[in-house]
């Protein structure tokens, strides 16, 4: 590893029909969008690089739009071929549930490109053909407790600040809805197992050796080094005028909360504030076993 008056509530419980990050059947699917991915990805897929793939990878509210904004930006400006497989997806209205198993995926993962948009590991890259363990990857993670307080303003309980997709945005808000009778504190522990699944989907699946580590807390307050470091283990040279341009543009640090943007607040250490202290302590026990190993002390 390389580092740098609510219907009564039972704890854990989730509405049967919501999957945190994994939303349901979109009305799209086999009627356009998986038979025309060639359509939707159009000029991306016609330029490569000499150089093998790369990946990074993140989770939801665990500075995932950050990282990938920042990359997605220095490729465009760099001209470095890569493109962002989840989130040209959701902009049509097709969410991971309904594609992450898809094998007709395989065909947009040529070398020489940067794959990133990641916020969990989809079942399909662990194909043998490509071969993922033996291909540099870069992964941001946040203090789970964090996270799932961010993920509650930006789509759980009554909160939708997350961006809509321009197609199907009802699925999305109606996945959203199911959670609307839950409190921050409910929400949070009944969320939690699917995030501690994503994280120890990476632990247990990526070879670590070919894996550049992030942490939330750690990169926040210096986007610069985070990005910079991003492009040099990846091997892709690019001038330093473009990391300080795109590091620039992406360090927003709100002074004040405010819970109808996308960054809402940012700063670490958040659930301390949000969250009550017998929450934290459930939340402690979950992920301690796991975030000890990516480096947290819960």
């Amino acid at each position: 590893m390389q580092l740098s008056g609510k219907p009564k509530f039972q704890e854990g419980a989730l509405p049967k029909e919501f999957n945190f990050g994994l939303l349901k059947k979109s009305t799209l699917v086999g009627k356009y969008i998986l038979n025309d991915y060639q359509k939707i990805f159009g000029d991306k897929l016609e330029t490569q690089g000499e150089f093998e793939e790369c990946y990074a990878f993140s989770l939801h509210k665990a500075g995932s739009t950050l990282l990938h904004n920042m990359i997605n930006d220095v490729c465009r400006i760099s001209k470095i071929p890569g493109f962002s497989i989840p989130d040209i997806l959701f902009k049509e209205g097709v969410f991971e549930k309904e594609w992450e198993g898809d094998e007709r995926i395989l065909g947009l993962i040529k070398p020489g490109r940067v794959y990133f948009g990641f916020r969990q590991l989809p079942n399909i890259l662990l194909a043998p053909s490509l071969n993922l363990k033996e291909k540099k990857s870069v992964l941001l993670v946040r203090d789970p407790r964090d996270a799932l307080v961010s993920q509650y303003f930006s789509y759980g309980g009554k909160n939708i600040s997350h961006k809509l997709p321009e197609k199907n945005k009802e699925a999305f808000l109606e996945n959203a809805r199911t959670t609307a009778n839950l409190d921050i504190d409910e929400y949070v522990i009944a969320a939690a197992p699917n995030y501690l699944e994503k994280l120890n989907a990476y632990k247990n699946t990526l070879n670590f050796e070919n894996v550049l580590l992030f942490k939330y807390e750690e990169i926040y307050f210096d986007k610069r080094k985070f990005l910079s470091e991003i492009f040099k283990y990846f091997g892709l040279s690019v001038e330093e005028n473009i990391i300080d341009i795109v590091a620039k543009r992406n360090d927003i640090r709100p002074e004040v909360e405010d819970a109808s943007k996308h960054i809402r607040k940012g700063s670490p250490g958040d659930h301390v504030n949000k969250l009550r202290a017998e929450s934290i302590k459930k939340l402690d026990e979950i992920f301690a076993e796991t975030c000890a190993w990516y480096g947290y002390k819960m």
